[in-house]
């Protein structure tokens, strides 16, 4: 899962997808039940917590998802255990983050030092999820606004500067041009946050990579669009099992 978000984000997925595939969702260094150690982390790193994880659970290889920050490290996993991965997706991720990227990272931050939960709740949503969605799907919004509050495992400020710390230093533009999995690339055609730029961006760089424009959807495209999103997956998965 991307920055600050844990195995929880992915609850509109895993119930499609396990149907079919066996699923593993986990939390990174930094969030959700994981450790956060105050320590300097690296997408780098966080690729190789990947491969730990399929080691201790012994899996050889499988089909490797990552969505935004996740899509960072599902890049690196990919590039650097080619073996490892059946097939590749990256849902509203980036190959870097720019100045502009940055600065926003580090108002995040403020945010994050500076107010409780619901405080920062409130501030990222509109970030997260498009225009249509909170004019037409309170409900819905309202939903995840009392989930994270009623959430018992809050990122900690110390797990979300280290993770952002991986992040600014994330760029694989040099080395994507190796990659000969299949990748699945998808963006919310309403994504402020990572804008579907970076997605044709990845597309580009990727030879013979899908690329997947959800309409009507932000940043959490596979939140605001599950049924479309699944499908697309699905659909993809499908065509590269072994």
């Amino acid at each position: 899962m991307g920055w600050g978000g844990d195995h929880t984000a992915w609850a509109l997925q895993v119930a499609a997808l396990a149907a079919e595939f066996d699923v593993i969702a986990f939390d990174n260094r930094g969030a959700g039940q994981s450790a956060a150690p105050d320590i300097t982390y690296s997408m780098a790193d966080m690729a190789e917590d990947v491969t730990g994880l399929m080691d201790e659970l012994g899996v050889r290889s499988a089909h490797i998802a990552g969505a935004s920050m996740g899509g960072m490290i599902a890049q690196e996993v990919a590039l650097r255990h080619p073996g490892r991965v059946l097939s590749l997706q990256l849902h509203c991720t980036t190959a870097h983050v720019d100045e502009w990227g940055r600065a926003v990272i580090d108002n995040f931050l403020r945010a994050k030092a500076h107010g409780g939960v619901e405080e920062f709740t409130l501030f990222v949503l509109p970030w997260l999820l498009c225009r249509k969605t909170f004019a037409e799907r309170r409900d819905f919004v309202e939903m995840w606004i009392q989930r994270a509050l009623e959430y018992p495992f809050q990122t900690t400020l110390v797990g979300l500067n280290r993770q952002a710390q991986a992040i600014r230093g994330h760029d694989t533009r040099d080395r994507l041009g190796k990659l000969r999995v299949p990748t699945l690339v998808t963006t919310g055609t309403e994504d402020i946050l990572v804008p579907p730029s970076a997605s044709d961006d990845l597309h580009e760089r990727i030879a013979g990579s899908e690329l997947v424009r959800i309409p009507e959807a932000g940043h959490m495209h596979f939140l605001e669009q599950a049924p479309a999103f699944n499908e697309t997956v699905l659909s993809f998965l499908r065509k590269h099992l072994n």
